[in-house]
């Protein structure tokens, strides 16, 4: 997933990457302005571009910024439908490199891509890459992988929007044009922590 940089956008790296931690925390656009000799603007175009590149994540906020070669390797388990369920099979033979500050939990982490468009509403898109931690108890209204056992005894999956009523499982996509999913014989393994854009 590394790619190629420029030159500009190495010394940008190396500055945030030294700035990070010096300080424990990013610098602003004006900050990074001062001290480049830069505008920001500039700085926040070569901060997307890394993004898309994958030497770093950021956000919308300015001092979220954490570079990924303090970085931790999560394997993948598999696509992920966000329409109507897939087979569940395990492939850990992809990994892929996160930070540590993102796994703060004690939980096991993992991560899949997404397919297909149930779930836009939510920001999550087709080929995103979604990193998820095991868990074991629901929280009612998060998002979930959600393994159901109604289709010939053979485990099934999707990710949806999650309702526990004390009986059934309500699944909700995040897309007008999809159905609401009712389930009898289910069991959730995997809450949603993180979305990665594949832009």
């Amino acid at each position: 997933m590394i790619k190629n940089i420029t030159s500009k956008q190495q010394k940008v790296l190396k500055y945030y990457d030294e700035y990070i931690k010096k300080n424990w925390f990013a610098p602003t656009y004006q900050q990074a302005w001062d001290d480049l000799e830069i505008s920001p603007s500039v700085v926040f175009s070569h901060i997307k571009n890394l993004d898309k590149k994958w030497y770093l994540i950021s956000s919308w906020k300015e001092k979220s910024v954490q570079i990924l070669s303090d970085s931790q390797n999560i394997p993948l388990i598999w696509d992920i439908a966000c329409w109507e369920p897939i087979s569940v099979y395990e492939n850990c033979n992809d990994y892929i490199d996160v930070p540590k500050t993102m796994l703060k939990w004690w939980w096991s982490f993992y991560w899949l891509k997404a397919i297909w468009k149930s779930m836009i509403n939510a920001w999550i898109n087709s080929w995103d890459i979604l990193i998820i931690r095991k868990q074991d108890d629901v929280d009612n209204w998060d998002i979930w992988v959600a393994v159901m056992w109604e289709y010939e005894d053979e485990e099934k999956a999707t990710l949806k929007r999650i309702f526990h009523n004390g009986k059934d499982l309500i699944l909700k996509p995040e897309n007008d044009n999809f159905p609401v999913i009712v389930i009898k014989k289910w069991e959730v393994r995997w809450k949603l922590v993180w979305v990665l854009r594949n832009y």
